[in-house]
């Protein structure tokens, strides 16, 4: 049975909402699952945490938004239940809900669960005192006492990548600040969000270092890994979100970690670490001449967007990239294929490099645009500039992509875009032809307002870096790199070099100030324009779409809305047949309880009957003897007087024997009684527990075990006896079955403790305890771990309804495997009347007597 906790249950999908393609099989699977149930960190602000304005079941954070998004694009509905990080792992590794938010992929967890594709990305933050010296590496806090929550990813990667720290397991991020406060923990290692959200409250922490590692930076759902529909399910609700939607989230949340520059744990095997220690400086050749990508300043400083990046690298690599200046692409590759350079700073792939050079992934990507003249009319695309002279760079691959798809255009190359200006101002050629970012940055740093971007291609300019061929090893370790940067970081870089400021003296040229202006604006309406030429095409494809899923989802609903009908009246019929069948179990099962105790008084009275008959039997005999020899006129004084001490003692034993069955019928009447009605009375607490315990003598008499009574004779109740004898009578039945079920000699100890207008009534066994996954089952109706072997799964079902129903208390359990079981039932000395509620709640146990409704137990 999967368990639901009490939680916040998550609003449907609204109507205007898309949903998710799913198999038929996956439809199967949601229909027969209509509310799951996620486990989570409820102290881990601002991933996901309990609001403290809300009730117990109300949430936020940036995971929770994330469940809302994936229950919208797939129609599932998503509970949540709230705990420690400990206790909503071992509930998602139990199964006993159906996943886990904000979980990181740990091989030991996916022997119990599926992890979904990431939707996070967070990098781990080291918090200390502000009076802690500061450190650039994990390894730097070897010795130091580092305090991380229990459980979590981040304990391997301490173990892994600071095995000389001291670890500090804790529950909470709260109980690990807490600790480094005090002085207990000298840091603090959790995901940078939720660290910074601690700041705010705890005011007297710092961030000493930033770390990035792979396995511990993805965010993922953890799904219980025996039913695979889910996860196909929750994959595709992820993979609906938009990338607005992701925006909006990590804005809400999580913007103060956005562009937070972080030291990145790379996933080198050894052998590349090794070849990595054997090349510890790398030589770099860089062009001097293509700002804002890469060019040297006036102060003969390289400097540009392929160098921030490069010492990005340097950091995550170890290594040290000595820069190489050239004049131009055909110096860097002609260094390259002489092997006086290692690497070729932002370079694109062409065919005629390939047995020389292999490039790396792109670390940025720019439209390749058209250029002209201020007033010559814009050549609308490439087509319009067919048997024109068109100028393009020599330091890109364009020359070869005009060459094979535009042959008709004449390629005029130029080193520079300085020298590609001269010649379109002098008519030598019609247009120029270059990646956007490059020209545009010339234009305003020349402060040419005569030249125009004029048209757009369909070619983009990929810049990546270019590595010897004979070093394959090195390529994947560069891509490795780059790949690691953050998304934020890669963009903070580009924004960092893409607009250029100049400080101008006061008196230099205004005019010239605003053309660069209106230059300036004309890239940003192009762009722009691309932009939008972009977004159309893809949201006329998506209306399309949604109209054609607009149709189709009418006649879903449809049909659903017909299926809903008949389900509903089939669950409503086999809801109203499951109820009847319940309650016929639970009068069977009072039968047969009191049947069993028919059957323990009827062998109880065998004993005196059979007593009593005996001693009957040998005084008949006596007086058939005695009369024979008064006859023969043989008697003698001696056999008269012996005659009398017999008859003394026959008639003691059938006397004593009589009164020791009519007490044990007076009994059985009293609880027979009791138990077949509502009767309710005053009586001693002592006296009913005895009596139960008595009409169990029979049960446990051929048992090594034994029952212990401690109750003061003074407890009194005015309640319900019936009632109470029944849940004990469960209760020892229980013990007899299951706890003490191959056990060589155990003890049950019942006392009773007055506290106030309450009586605490424990009842405790020495047996075999309850295993922990069993717990919160026992008081479900018809569980029981001995189907098919007799038992029903309503003792303990009927014995908390009995308590905290008519008898007016409350039940605990209290158990360890294999160390007993011991329930503490809390009872009024005198019960509340029963209700119509409490009463039906029994399912006929107890009835309301006919006079309830005047007032019950009045008279």
């Amino acid at each position: 049975m999967w368990l639901l906790a009490v939680a916040s249950v998550l609003h449907a999908a609204p109507a205007h909402a898309q949903l998710v393609a799913l198999t038929p099989e996956e439809q199967a699977w949601m229909q027969a699952h209509p509310q799951l149930t996620l486990a989570l960190d409820q102290y881990n602000a601002p991933l996901n945490f309990r609001r403290e304005d809300g009730g117990a079941s109300s949430f936020a954070g940036a995971s929770i938004e994330y469940a809302q998004l994936v229950a919208r694009n797939t129609g599932l509905k998503f509970q949540f239940a709230g705990s420690t990080w400990d206790e909503a792992l071992r509930k998602g590794m139990a199964h006993e809900v159906d996943g886990v938010l904000c979980a990181r992929e740990r091989p030991e967890r996916k022997t119990r669960l599926n992890f979904s594709t990431p939707y996070l990305e967070l990098p781990i933050a080291l918090a200390t005192r502000p009076d802690h010296p500061a450190a650039r590496t994990l390894s730097a806090f070897a010795g130091q006492r580092i305090a991380v929550v229990r459980n979590t990813v981040r304990v391997p990667v301490l173990r892994e990548r600071c095995p000389a720290c001291k670890l500090v397991e804790v529950a909470d991020v709260q109980e690990g600040a807490a600790r480094v406060l005090k002085g207990e923990a000298d840091g603090l290692f959790d995901d940078l969000p939720v660290i910074q959200r601690m700041l705010g409250s705890a005011g007297q922490l710092k961030i000493s270092l930033l770390y990035y590692y792979s396995e511990a930076a993805t965010v993922r759902f953890a799904l219980r890994n025996d039913a695979p529909e889910l996860l196909s399910i929750v994959n595709k609700g992820l993979a609906a979100i938009t990338p607005a939607e992701h925006e909006l989230i990590r804005s809400r949340w999580l913007a103060a970690a956005d562009g937070v520059h972080v030291q990145r744990e790379l996933p080198l095997t050894p052998a590349q670490r090794d070849w990595l220690a054997a090349h510890p400086v790398l030589r770099v050749a860089m062009d001097g001449g293509r700002a804002p990508i890469e060019w040297r300043g006036e102060d003969g400083k390289q400097r540009g967007i392929s160098l921030d990046f490069l010492h990005r690298m340097e950091e995550m690599l170890g290594v040290r990239f000595e820069l190489v200046p050239s004049k131009s692409v055909a110096e860097q590759l002609a260094r390259l294929q002489n092997k006086e350079v290692d690497i070729v700073s932002a370079i694109t792939q062409a065919p005629e490099r390939r047995a020389y050079l292999n490039v790396t992934q792109p670390f940025m990507t720019t439209p390749i645009v058209i250029f002209n003249r201020v007033g010559t009319p814009p050549p609308g695309g490439l087509g319009g500039l067919t048997g024109k002279p068109v100028g393009v760079s020599a330091r890109t691959s364009v020359a070869g992509l005009l060459r094979h798809d535009w042959p008709g255009i004449q390629a005029v190359p130029t080193d520079n875009f300085q020298q590609a200006a001269d010649l379109l101002r002098s008519g030598k050629i019609e247009a120029f032809v270059g990646p956007l970012i490059t020209g545009t940055h010339q234009l305003v740093e020349q402060g040419a307002s005569d030249i125009r971007v004029a048209g757009e291609t369909d070619y983009q300019y990929h810049i990546g870096y270019g590595v010897r061929a004979d070093w394959p090893e090195l390529l994947p370790i560069l891509d490795l790199a780059l790949d690691a940067i953050p998304r934020t970081e890669r963009d903070a870089i580009r924004q960092k070099w893409a607009t250029v400021q100049y400080a101008h003296e006061i008196d230099y040229r205004p005019l010239g100030a605003l053309l660069v202006a209106v230059l300036v604006a004309v890239v940003f309406i192009v762009q722009l324009r691309v932009m939008v030429k972009r977004r159309t095409a893809e949201l006329q494809q998506e209306v399309s779409m949604r109209r054609a899923r607009e149709d189709e989802i009418q006649l879903l609903n449809a049909a659903l809305e017909l299926r809903v009908e008949q389900r509903t009246m089939q669950l409503s019929r086999a809801n109203d047949e499951l109820r009847l069948a319940a309650e016929q179990l639970v009068q069977t099962e009072k039968v047969a309880s009191l049947g069993r105790l028919v059957a323990g008084m009827a062998h109880e009275l065998n004993t005196p009957l059979g007593s009593t008959l005996t001693a009957a039997t040998s005084l008949h005999d006596l007086v058939r003897e005695f009369g024979g020899a008064l006859a023969s006129g043989g008697l003698r004084r001696s056999q008269a007087d012996q005659f009398v001490q017999q008859c003394q003692q026959a008639c003691g034993i059938i006397e004593r024997n009589a009164y020791r069955a009519s007490a044990l019928i007076d009994n059985f009447k009293e609880i027979a009684v009791d138990q077949a009605s509502v009767r309710r009375r005053r009586f001693g607490l002592a006296h009913i527990v005895r009596e139960v315990v008595a009409t169990h003598h029979n049960a446990w008499k051929g048992t090594p075990h034994r029952i212990v009574v401690e109750i003061a004779a003074d407890i009194e109740l005015d309640s319900f006896p019936g009632p109470l004898a029944q849940v004990l009578s469960n209760l020892l039945e229980n013990t007899l079955v299951h706890g003490f079920a191959n056990h060589p000699g155990g003890t049950v100890r019942i006392t009773a403790t007055p506290a106030g207008e309450r009586v605490q009534l424990s009842y405790m066994d020495d047996g075999a305890g309850i295993p922990a996954e069993h717990r919160n089952k026992v008081y479900d109706p018809f569980f029981t771990t001995r189907m098919g072997q007799g038992g029903s799964g309503l003792g303990l079902y009927i014995v908390q309804t009995l308590v905290s129903g008519v008898l007016g208390g409350a039940i605990a359990l209290h158990s360890e495997d294999g160390k007993g079981t011991r329930f503490e039932l809390t009872l009024p000395l005198v019960a509340p009347e029963p209700t119509a509620g409490t009463a039906s709640a029994t399912h006929g146990i107890v009835a309301l007597p006919a006079t309830a409704s005047a007032g019950y137990g009045s008279a």
